[in-house]
């Protein structure tokens, strides 16, 4: 009688503790990881592992068991929800600290950290500053982010263009080209320009570096080779105009700056680019001579040229003179038709006179 009163006492007070801690708190959950993936040698880091009280906690890296010491640092603690919470730190990382770290032999739960060598570090081919790329309208661009140190054959490059992530073309191949750490735009226009950026990564998809490449597209300029004109008519020469960003464009005519005056005047294009158009109004023969216009914008500040329209003027009555020297041989040509036929007549008028017979 006296077993039976024991027995109900501890079935009802091991009932009461699962009552306490629940169903979740009997069967051990999976131990979950919060902490660095990636960092930099001689960077600290935090791995945290969170698993129920009924584990048993274990920290190994690479199957070797980690105690507190000379190279790590292990605290735990329990929540106030009855849950164990198990940190592991170093305070610099070396190769050494790589590896797959688990907090409890009794899953195989992992959480890798990979420590990146300081001498890993990406070098990009500017064309000047930390940043900034020139292309050239309908040439080719090459972006490249070569490693400055060991490489690793197990990295991966990705490519982006804004938050985009860039891969060779399939339906234009011939436009960009994507291998490793390299990036190829074949024939570059002004919807190509942008912000790029290469990306290196580990082999478990964890980021190490990159490098951001504003691409600018340098101005490009370009005139009719000849141009004509009639004296007194308007005048309306436009220059196409490309880049990235929008280029500031001027005018020159025989190495003479042009201002906006009465008589000459600056127009936007269909782009609304400024002075992409040059207007003289009259256009007079001393306006007979070459005309070139350049632009530069916020990053290339060297102006680009085009190259030299010469622009040729003809006089108003150019087109008379033709016509008048049409008429001029057209009454010649009459007269001379006419004296001929005149004198043909005459002589045969003559001959029939002498050709008269005494009888007659």
């Amino acid at each position: 009688m006296c077993w039976n009163s024991l027995s109900v006492v501890v079935y009802s007070v091991v009932f009461c503790a699962l009552l306490d801690f629940g169903p979740s708190r009997v069967l051990a959950d999976e131990p979950s990881y919060e902490g660095n993936t990636t960092v930099r040698d001689g960077d600290p880091f935090k791995i945290t592992c969170r698993v129920s009280m009924f584990q048993v906690i274990k920290w190994q890296k690479d199957g070797r068991t980690l105690v507190t010491g000379e190279h790590y640092n292990i605290s735990e603690e329990v929540t106030s929800d009855n849950m164990f919470v198990s940190t592991i730190t170093a305070n610099s990382a070396s190769s050494m600290h790589s590896g797959a770290y688990r907090c409890t032999t009794q899953y195989n739960k992992f959480h890798v950290l990979y420590v990146v060598t300081a001498q890993v570090t990406i070098k990009a081919n500017y064309d000047y500053g930390d940043k900034y790329k020139i292309g050239e309208y309908k040439s080719k661009l090459t972006l490249i982010c070569n490693i400055e140190g060991t490489q690793d054959p197990k990295y991966i490059w990705k490519w982006f263009k804004g938050d985009n992530q860039i891969t060779t073309d399939s339906e234009d191949p011939h436009h960009i080209d994507v291998t490793g750490n390299t990036l190829v735009v074949n024939r570059f226009v002004e919807n190509d320009a942008g912000q790029y950026t290469c990306s290196l990564f580990a082999s478990n998809n964890s980021p190490i570096d990159k490098k951001v490449f504003n691409v600018v597209l340098k101005p490009y300029m370009k005139l009719p080779k000849t141009a004509t004109f009639i004296e007194g008519e308007k005048m309306e020469l436009e220059c196409i105009v490309y880049g990235v960003p929008t280029p500031e464009v001027s005018w020159t005519f025989e190495n003479m700056t042009l201002v906006p005056s009465e008589h000459i005047k600056f127009l936007p294009n269909k782009k609304n680019i400024s002075n992409a158009i040059l207007v003289l109004d009259p256009i007079t023969m001393q306006n007979r001579g070459n005309f070139i216009c350049s632009g530069k914008n916020s990053v290339v500040f060297e102006p680009v040229h085009s190259a030299a329209s010469y622009v040729r003027i003809k006089d108003k009555m150019a087109a008379l003179w033709p016509f008048l020297g049409i008429c001029a041989e057209v009454i010649v040509l009459c007269l001379v038709i006419f004296i001929y036929e005149k004198k043909r007549n005459k002589a045969e008028f003559e001959e029939s006179d002498t050709d008269q017979g005494p009888e007659t």
